[in-house]
């Protein structure tokens, strides 16, 4: 018998649509998860697709079985795995890359650069940052050792000791 061609979509809504029309699902108010099917070598029969890992099927393993029998029997799955098996379409794309596209590397930043200037206070000011002190040259001592403090600004030691 010669089989109908559908693409992975209607393939996927057919078993569905036959699935949830059968009695005994209907009885027990069942919405069987059907997976959408996937392309394989042409078995035996000349059928070229399959699914597995229906959800929510326990009980009614006989009865998906029938369906998926009945609409394999009638129904080959169109030109994407026809394209697949004659080498024509593109490479999917990777698993690491959801939207298809080329990745930069990982070692390029696409932020610009974002590593600290060394010559720079964080706090604002003219004067460039020490390397233990993060406030600036508060506090800073002269050549002596002797500390001085900055004129205008609060003392280290606000109580005075």
């Amino acid at each position: 018998m010669l089989r109908k061609t559908l693409n992975a979509s209607r393939l996927h809504e057919e078993v569905k649509r036959r699935l949830q029309r059968r009695q005994e699902v209907v009885e027990d108010g069942v919405k069987i998860v059907v997976p959408r099917p996937q392309a394989q070598e042409p078995d035996r029969t000349g059928c070229n697709w399959t699914m597995r890992h229906f959800g929510n099927a326990a009980g009614f393993e006989s009865t998906i079985a029938g369906v998926l029998a009945q609409v394999q029997a009638e129904y080959n799955l169109a030109a994407d795995a026809d394209a697949m098996e004659a080498g024509k379409s593109e490479q999917p794309p990777r698993a690491d890359d959801p939207f298809g596209g080329t990745r930069a590397p990982a070692s390029a930043n696409p932020f610009g650069d974002s590593a600290p200037k060394p010559e720079t206070n964080p706090f604002g000011g003219d004067a460039p940052a020490k390397a233990g002190d993060p406030f600036g040259a508060f506090g800073a001592s002269d050549e002596q050792g002797d500390k001085k403090e900055t004129p205008g600004k609060r003392p280290a030691n606000p109580f005075g000791d």
